[in-house]
């Protein structure tokens, strides 16, 4: 009997769970082929499908947003927190369900109507009433599929907590048979939240997965009572939420909240050294961790927001974490921990702490130099600064990379675009010292631009990659105002760097970002445009 064809663009529910094309006959060639019984989601009229699918998309947009409206801070005028209706969440669970198996487009196709709607970020600060986690959380089999995706996409750049420990976490979620402190319920749901916020996807489920765990972040947080808060598992969860929510246009305002969560980690005494008090091995390397992730978060977003970083360099003593596996620490470990000098998983998290920590002496104010007694340097002095720690950072650590492994090579091209942006910043020039020449900023873009085409690695430029491209491209348009017609090719560059930022990255509360689109648009009107 001759197998009967299904409707084009729909996929068996088994082919769609294993993410491989599905020939849409019924029984399908895979389901034959493994004996297992193919089925397919229930049918529709081919012409009313794309706009249904469409309509029952906005229709849950508008309504998740208003849950969120319901747990996010209430107006001034009512004094409490509003509960979210278990009603309406299961609702669009169930229409959720059903309309991820229509073809679809990106929820924020159209925007307007979600900035219509107002929404305001939720409070973490203000407790909000308890909402029932099992309408947010994902399936057992997605569980799996996020912590695996958390460890190929932000474990390798975002070293904050001990792998092994936390994946037993995991692994009681996915058996789902032992119930998790709320501390722990919260850095689960951070780490489904940043496995889906940090990959680019054009699947309107993954943005609507962004929501509700976004939703669920915010509300654990506010109930772990951040002001009062001493748990390390806490501030873990706080640290990656607000650093992957930098990459989440509908996230959180990390500049906000970058100070509460300096705030708890003095409160808990991060800043001081944990092995001269005498604190366990373990728990020495995991506050060192820790610490220096938010050190390099609070100068990231000093740098956004053209400001200063609020931690100061008289207030801590922290060390460094140490260049160790995590396979080689363990909670009950008695004995020191033996540093490693070649190659692990910390390798680039030491990269950039370091990297973080030398820029942050280089690039802010002269009052904010001053302030923690760092040098005050020309520009050869600053060159020949630069030059040493480069020599330094690529003998105790780049050269134990392999440019063959996407992973090093990202580590390695990364490191030598900051440094090269280093040399050509323009906050220690004197009167009397020339600017670097446009040349020079062109080839730290093309470089950049090189990088970012780089297949293999473009799942691990998301923390980075903002910091490297915005500032050079202040720069290059900074000098483009003055001579328009100049360069032409440094025009071109500008120009397809914005066309790609434009596009790609959410960018309008950033600073920055305002600032290169006035630059442009000066450029414009030099060029009569």
């Amino acid at each position: 009997m001759p197998r009967r064809q299904i409707a084009p663009g729909r996929s068996c529910f088994e082919c769609r769970r294993r993410k491989i094309k599905c020939d849409r006959s019924h029984p399908c060639s895979y389901c034959v082929k493994t004996r297992i019984k193919c089925k397919y989601p229930a049918g529709r009229s081919v012409l009313d499908e794309d706009q249904t699918a469409l309509d029952r998309v906005a229709s849950l947009e508008t309504r998740l947003f208003a849950v969120e409206q319901r747990l996010s801070e209430v107006d001034k005028s009512y004094p409490g927190p509003l509960p979210a209706s278990p009603s309406i969440l299961e609702h669009d669970h169930a229409e959720l369900s059903e309309s991820r198996q229509q073809p679809t487009q990106y929820l924020m196709d159209e925007p307007a109507s979600v900035q219509s709607i107002g929404i305001a970020p939720s409070s973490i600060v203000n407790p909000q009433l308890p909402i029932d986690l099992d309408q947010f959380r994902p399936s057992r089999p997605t569980i799996a599929l996020l912590w695996q995706k958390y460890l190929e996409v932000v474990d390798p750049l975002l070293k904050v907590f001990h792998t092994p420990t936390v994946q037993k976490l995991v692994m009681k979620a996915v058996r789902g048979r032992d119930a998790l402190d709320l501390a722990s319920e919260c850095l689960l749901f951070v780490i489904y939240y940043a496995a889906v916020v940090v990959t680019s996807s054009e699947d309107c489920l993954e943005q609507f997965e962004e929501a509700r765990y976004r939703t669920a972040c915010e509300n654990l947080l506010s109930r772990l009572n951040l002001l009062e808060a001493s748990d390390m598992v806490v501030l873990q969860a706080l640290t990656i939420y607000l650093v992957t929510g930098r990459s989440d246009d509908q996230g959180a305002d990390v500049y906000t909240r970058v100070g509460l969560a300096v705030g708890m980690a003095l409160k808990m005494g991060l800043n001081k050294d944990g092995e001269a008090a005498g604190l366990p091995q373990f728990e020495v390397e995991m506050r060192r961790r820790l610490w220096w992730q938010l050190c390099i978060l609070d100068i990231r977003v000093a740098e956004d927001r053209q400001s200063e970083p609020c931690i100061l360099e008289s207030s801590f003593n922290t060390r460094l974490p140490s260049n160790v596996a995590d396979a080689n620490l363990h909670p009950a470990m008695s004995r020191p921990v033996v540093a490693e000098t070649g190659r692990t998983e910390m390798l680039y998290s030491l990269v950039r702490f370091e990297g973080s920590y030398f820029a942050r002496q280089l690039v802010f104010s002269k009052g904010f130099s001053d302030e923690n007694d760092y040098m005050s340097m020309t520009m050869p002095q600053r060159c020949h600064a630069i030059d040493l720690f480069q020599d330094r950072i690529e003998n105790q650590y780049l050269a134990h990379c392999d440019e063959q492994v996407p992973f090093d090579m990202v580590t390695i091209e990364s490191m030598r675009l900051v440094l090269a942006k280093l040399r050509l910043m323009p906050q220690a020039q004197t009167q009397e010292e020339q600017p670097p020449s446009i040349a020079a900023w062109v080839k730290l873009l093309q470089d950049a631009e090189n990088l970012r085409q780089y297949e293999a690695g473009k799942q691990w430029l998301w923390l980075f990659q903002t910091y490297i491209e915005w500032d050079a491209l202040i720069n290059l348009l900074s000098y483009l105002r003055e001579e328009p017609f100049g360069e032409v090719q440094a025009w071109e560059l500008a120009s397809r760097v914005f066309d790609y930022w434009k596009a790609a990255q959410p960018v309008s509360d950033n600073h920055r970002w305002k600032k290169i689109e006035k630059l442009r648009q000066e450029v414009l009107i030099s060029r009569g445009q």
